[in-house]
């Protein structure tokens, strides 16, 4: 029985870099997309042949990174780039997205506080089922991908016990982010454009170095506090990647460097996306701005971050800002109010939030937390170009469906 909840171009890129290695295809701000290739091994980087859309070609010279062992070889895409092909598969990238898989907190927790909290056995789909996840979302055949932070989770693991067959993939190099992303991707990878979010798992004092040097634009190894905002085009359509990692949960004084400097960085991000042409923006970013996590201090809800919150509060997001996607909190959410729909997509793999009966009683009025489940977002846009959502769980059934083009419409619950 079905409840209901209120809620309302062809550019060819041939690469070669090395037997067994992986070719991807990130998207960024014009001229800042990037192509990059990965492999264990040393090896020397081969120049990549682009074929424009005025079929037009040219030869560019990837660049190479030492990440740990690995090797990555990069090189930036031009503008009119639209299908890179290399030995490990063709990526084509669209014009007019109409079918995107979005997901997050996809890592594999081994680390718990102060021998609190869960440790996955990253061994069991069943435990961490991301890879099973990333097998159903390969079967979307997507246009593209979102991914919305927080991919590494290997940081530490101290029980003798749950982790011992993970040794040999934790820390912050090479063998952790191909556990953790690249392995259990791979497949999408090859495949399909993504769009890369940086979450605080990834910020200056973890796993910086692998989503510097593996999924952000290239000249851009250094860690910095804040990555620049990037303007992912389609015509009309415009995803906005603003980077809030660094954001802490709890309050920042407004005055203070950080808070200055948030806030500098959120009033260009709203004065640009003013000033640009396209009718319809997504925002992605990886902590939410109205979303709920359990509280720490007993039974009940507590907002994840205030200081999004609150600078949203003071500059309202353009009202051509029609869609929100986050992570962070890892339970399927939507909130709703005087702002635009935001959906929190943080559990594509490591290990659930749990919200009590008690908790869920004392949701406010505007936010839906859905139960708990793994899954991921597929959305899709109709012949009238509205967009519909349907959230999938383990091994691509139909949990949720929800028409978020039509704020309003309550979700259809499959279960």
């Amino acid at each position: 029985m079905k409840k209901l909840l209120g809620v309302a171009a062809i550019a060819i890129i041939s690469v070669s870099c090395a037997h067994n290695s992986m070719t991807y295809v990130g998207m960024a701000n014009e001229g800042q997309s990037f192509v990059k290739t990965v492999t264990a091994k040393d090896v020397e980087c081969k120049s990549v042949s682009v074929e424009s859309t005025d079929r037009k070609f040219s030869s560019i010279q990837m660049e190479k990174l030492k990440f740990d062992e690995s090797t990555v070889c990069q090189a930036s895409l031009p503008k009119d780039a639209a299908v890179v092909r290399s030995t490990n598969g063709v990526i084509n990238i669209p014009t007019a997205p109409k079918k995107i898989v979005i997901m997050g907190d996809t890592g594999c927790r081994l680390k718990n506080k102060n021998g609190k909290g869960p440790i996955q056995n990253c061994d069991d789909e069943k435990e961490w089922p991301f890879s099973r996840l990333m097998r159903s979302a390969e079967k979307e055949n997507a246009d593209l991908i979102i991914h919305v932070g927080d991919y590494h989770y290997r940081e530490e693991c101290t029980d003798p016990v749950k982790c011992k067959n993970f040794q040999g993939t934790l820390g912050y190099g090479y063998k952790p982010w191909e556990a953790d992303f690249l392995a259990p991707a791979g497949n999408v990878l090859r495949q399909k454009p993504w769009i890369f979010v940086r979450g605080n798992h990834e910020d200056c004092n973890r796993a910086h170095e692998g989503f510097d040097k593996l999924l952000s634009p290239v000249g851009e190894e250094k860690c910095v506090d804040a990555q620049e905002t990037r303007y992912t085009s389609f015509g009309d359509f415009l995803i906005v990647n603003f980077d809030n990692a660094t954001v802490d949960d709890k309050p920042v004084e407004a005055k203070s460097e950080a808070g200055k400097a948030l806030r500098e960085r959120y009033k260009k991000m709203v004065e640009t996306i003013n000033a640009r042409p396209e009718k319809e923006v997504w925002l992605v970013t990886h902590r939410p701005i109205w979303g709920l996590a359990p509280s720490w201090s007993g039974p009940g809800v507590s907002p994840v971050n205030i200081n999004m919150e609150a600078i949203t509060r003071e500059l309202p997001l353009p009202k051509k800002v029609k869609m929100v996607y986050a992570g962070h909190v890892h339970a399927f959410q939507i909130a709703q109010g005087n702002h635009p729909t935001e959906m929190i997509i943080g559990e594509s793999g490591t290990a659930l939030d749990y919200f009590s009966p008690e908790a869920m009683k004392l949701v406010p009025p505007g936010h839906t937390i859905f139960p708990a489940d793994h899954g991921y977002a597929l959305l899709e846009r109709d012949v009238n170009g509205k967009w519909k959502a349907s959230i999938k769980s383990y091994d691509g059934e139909t949990d949720f469906i929800c028409q978020i083009s039509e704020p309003g419409i309550p979700c259809q619950i499959f279960k």
